[in-house]
C-alpha cells in the first residue's frame, strides 16, 4: 500500500510541519498505476525540456510511410476502463495526421520506404484537481505507446521510442461516461500529433 502527503497549497510549511497536509491511501491498483507512469512521463518530459532528445535525420529517400495497426500490449487486468478498438482509433487518427501534414506519403507496406510499427502501453487517467474532502474535480487522461520507425530498405531503424504519450484533461460531471469518451478521443488526437510531429521533424 503506497502513501501520500497532500498539502493545501496556500499552507507554508516548515520543516516537520504536517499543518494543512492530509495523507491518503493510493490502495487502489490502479491509481498505484497510474501514479507510476504519470512519474514516468514526467520524467520524460524533464528530459526533453533539458535538451536530451536525440536528433535523427531522415534519409533523403523516405518519402512513403506504411502504418500497420498498432498492437494492444495493456494486460486486460490493467485496465481501469475498457475501449475496444484504441489501437485502431490510434493507428486511423495517425494516418490522417499523416496525410494532413503531406510530408510523407501513406501507403501499403510493400510499397513503403519507411515503416511505423507501434503498440499501445497504456490508457489510464489520474486526479489533477481535489476539492477539500478530496474528490477529484480534474482528471488527466493519457496513452502511451511505443513506436519505431524503420527504414523498408535497410532494416535500420531510423527512430525508437519507448514511451511516447498523448492526453488530455476533463472535468467531473453528472455524465462521466461521455465526458471521458471525448477525453479519450482528445488523447488519441494529441497522441497521433505528437507521433507525426517527433517523425516529421526529423524529416
Amino acid at each position: 500500500m503506497q502513501r501520500f502527503v497532500r498539502c493545501h497549497p496556500e499552507v507554508r510549511r516548515t520543516e516537520g510541519s504536517r499543518a494543512g497536509c492530509s495523507d491518503f491511501v493510493f490502495d487502489d491498483p490502479f491509481r498505484m498505476r497510474a501514479a507510476r507512469w504519470l512519474s514516468v512521463l514526467l520524467y520524460l518530459s524533464l528530459l526533453t525540456g533539458c535538451g536530451y532528445t536525440q536528433q535523427v535525420h531522415l534519409p533523403n529517400d523516405i518519402k512513403t510511410i506504411a502504418v500497420p495497426t498498432f498492437a494492444d500490449e495493456i494486460p486486460p487486468q490493467s485496465r481501469f476502463a475498457y475501449r475496444p478498438g484504441l489501437e485502431i482509433e490510434l493507428t486511423n487518427a495517425v494516418i490522417d495526421r499523416f496525410i494532413f501534414d503531406g510530408n510523407l506519403k501513406v501507403v501499403d507496406e510493400s510499397e513503403a520506404d519507411a515503416i511505423l510499427k507501434g503498440a499501445v502501453l497504456a490508457y489510464e487517467q489520474e486526479g489533477l484537481r481535489f476539492d477539500d474532502l478530496e474528490s477529484v474535480e480534474e482528471y488527466r487522461l493519457f496513452l502511451v505507446v511505443r513506436f519505431e520507425l524503420m527504414d523498408q530498405k535497410t532494416g535500420e531503424a531510423l527512430i525508437t521510442e519507448n514511451y511516447f504519450s498523448g492526453q488530455s484533461d476533463f472535468f467531473t460531471s453528472r455524465t462521466p461516461a461521455s465526458v471521458r469518451r471525448v477525453a479519450a478521443n482528445d488523447a488519441v488526437t494529441d497522441l497521433a500529433r505528437n507521433i507525426v510531429n517527433r517523425i516529421v521533424e526529423a524529416w
